[in-house]
């Protein structure tokens, strides 16, 4: 994962889409500075594997690190070749659609030991995102930096752990435990997780409900709900599997 090559404006060039490129071009450089190669040989046949597969990688690394990483569009082409590439000959496709970036966290640095990570779990991130209530919530921790305000990025960051859970009543208790019981065994730890997702709970609603919350309290959510919905989801990935929540809650 890297960048070197073409500018914005040889890219444009490079495109058949119009679209894509303008696409690019209102990320600009400042936002767009990496690529994401994936090798379409090793696929063989099953090419329709490369979206799926692309989306994964993509989604580990979010969960794994906090980045707020943006992808709008997938190009036929590496982008380091495109400098050298004849105009109008390279196919790019939309990828992740957003209106804007509007970045909560300062950017994040990426580890060989990230990728290791993303690396040894793509096998259960791709089996885990068809069940739709964890792709749900890795939907909603991929795309909420593009939500239109900071308010309706909680609200998309909690309709991530909403669907985790599927819970129907007595939302603030039961989402508190099952998130407290999920990431700790019973204990000490498993109380105070139990506390700040009550306390979390309990600002959605002042936020979600149009209270009068300062601009830095609401970044601050932000970040921390988006910090616990990749707990969660990390945890799921490390059981290779959705639970039976019920049962965790009574097991010793």
């Amino acid at each position: 994962m890297g960048r070197t090559g073409a500018n914005l404006e040889q890219l444009a060039q490079s495109l058949t889409s119009l679209p894509v490129a303008g696409a690019m071009a209102q990320y600009g450089e400042r936002i767009i500075r990496h690529e994401l190669v994936i090798d379409a040989e090793r696929f063989e046949e099953n090419t329709e594997r490369i979206f799926p597969t692309a989306e994964a990688i993509l989604a580990g690394l979010r969960i794994r690190t906090g980045a707020e990483i943006v992808c709008p569009a997938v190009c036929e082409k590496s982008w380091a070749a495109l400098e050298t590439a004849p105009p109008n000959r390279c196919r790019a496709f939309h990828f992740e659609r957003g209106l804007s970036h509007q970045a909560t966290v300062e950017p994040k640095l990426l580890l060989v030991d990230d990728f290791d990570w993303v690396r040894s779990n793509l096998a259960k991130i791709v089996q885990l995102t068809e069940d739709e209530s964890f792709q749900t919530a890795v939907e909603a921790l991929c795309t909420y930096m593009l939500a239109a305000s900071d308010r309706m990025k909680v609200a998309q960051l909690w309709a991530g752990i909403d669907a985790v859970f599927d819970v129907q009543y007595e939302l603030q208790y039961r989402l508190s435990i099952l998130t407290a019981r999920l990431l700790c065994p019973p204990g000490k730890k498993c109380r105070e997780v139990y506390n700040e997702t009550k306390t979390l709970y309990g600002e959605r609603s002042k936020i979600l409900h149009g209270k009068k919350v300062s601009e830095d309290k609401i970044r601050a959510h932000i970040i921390a709900v988006r910090t616990r919905l990749a707990q969660i989801l990390t945890r799921l990935i490390e059981l290779g599997e959705m639970p039976d929540f019920e049962e965790m809650l009574f097991e010793k």
